[in-house]
């Protein structure tokens, strides 16, 4: 047994069973055996599919200093996150102001970081415009919410493909923020009328 207790299911044939379609079939009993790896969690995915889920801080462990670039980004969106679920908890618009705030100066870190992925550059940007355009406006409960899941799904999966990083950015959108740059609102305005003409 290992020294963490965990168990990992094992299946036994016992004996066949009738299906509803009329066949046979062997049924199963589930017994649990020790794991053989700290920090896996096993998932049931289908009917009998067993899939290591490893957590990701154990998938990205690193000593304090290291200078990986999604070492790095792995710890401020860890810390964007938990400052964005206390500004959630916060009984005051002071303080939950201070959080947000504590996160808008994480975004320029977390920008430095943006070879990491597509989806991770178009989510840290469309955060940073979001904030920008709204000219230091507080967010909406439900803007917080919005911002607080786009980070903890990027955390989840840093190396996210662009579809899904428009699609996050999607529901940035949805929720009121405006995500695209000032100036480029500015641009298809004059665009516009020349395009009339």
């Amino acid at each position: 047994m290992s020294d963490t207790d965990t168990k990992i299911p094992k299946v036994e044939t016992i004996e066949p069973v009738s299906l509803p379609d009329q066949t046979m079939a062997p049924s199963a009993r589930l017994e649990l055996t020790p794991a053989p790896t700290r920090g896996i969690v096993l998932r049931t995915r289908g009917a009998h599919a067993l899939a290591p889920v490893i957590d990701i801080d154990r998938l990205y462990d690193a000593f304090p200093g290291t200078s990986s670039q999604i070492v790095t980004a792995l710890e401020l969106l860890k810390h964007a996150s938990d400052n964005l679920a206390a500004a959630q908890k916060s009984d005051s618009a002071m303080e939950a102001d201070r959080f947000v705030q504590r996160v808008q100066l994480t975004l320029p870190k977390l920008f430095a970081c943006r070879s990491i992925g597509d989806g991770f550059g178009v989510i840290i940007n469309s955060i940073h415009f979001a904030f920008t355009n709204l000219h230091g406006t507080p967010l909406t409960p439900g803007q917080l919410n919005v911002v607080w899941r786009a980070l903890r799904e990027l955390r989840a999966r840093p190396a996210m493909p662009v579809e899904q990083g428009i699609q996050l950015a999607g529901e940035l959108e949805a929720q009121g923020l405006e995500v695209d740059p000032p100036e480029l609102g500015d641009l298809l305005e004059r665009s516009e009328p020349a395009e009339d003409e």
